[in-house]
């Protein structure tokens, strides 16, 4: 085996690991929108703790690639350390192997991009929710007022439920 294979091998384990992480955080965010809806803090923090750790082996397993990545690029003498380019560039099993892995990491972070979507939509919508109910409980304004026997001072046009009930 030569470098150039030896390498190959390693990136493409990298690839596995890599998809292996995004598969376990995409599963994370199923089990986070679930939490959400449930509104259960306590497995909200125990998720938090479980998806930092997988964001660790994410980014360790990130930084791996890029090392490897350019060391492949520089021994199959292309610029740059895209998958792509290094893969265009060899052949035979290790040419494949590369190319497979790949089109795996593809798939299972398209998976754990429309997840996470799901979830921002989940929070946004908690947000939107929250902020409609502090503008009607406040008479229109996110910030508190002052009150006075008449309402709130400065501000004749909105009535917010303290107001009305003075």
């Amino acid at each position: 085996m030569n470098h150039i294979d030896e390498a190959a091998g390693r990136l493409s384990a990298c690839l596995g690991n890599l998809t292996q992480a995004l598969m376990e955080m995409t599963a994370v965010f199923r089990v986070k929108r679930q939490v959400l809806a449930k509104a259960d803090l306590q497995a909200l923090s125990e998720l938090f703790e479980r998806e930092e750790a997988v964001a660790e082996r994410l980014f360790a397993a990130e930084s791996e690639r890029q090392i490897i990545a350019e060391e492949l690029a520089v021994a199959v003498g292309v610029e740059g350390g895209k998958l792509v380019d290094i893969t265009e560039a060899l052949d035979g099993s290790a040419r494949l192997k590369l190319l497979e892995e790949g089109k795996r990491l593809n798939t299972t972070m398209g998976a754990l991009v429309r997840e996470a979507r799901v979830v921002a939509l989940v929070c946004h919508a908690a947000v939107e929710h929250y902020d409609k109910l502090i503008r009607i409980i406040t008479g229109g304004s996110l910030e508190g007022g002052t009150y006075t026997p008449h309402g709130l001072k400065g501000d004749g046009s909105r009535r917010s439920i303290i107001d009305q009930a003075i």
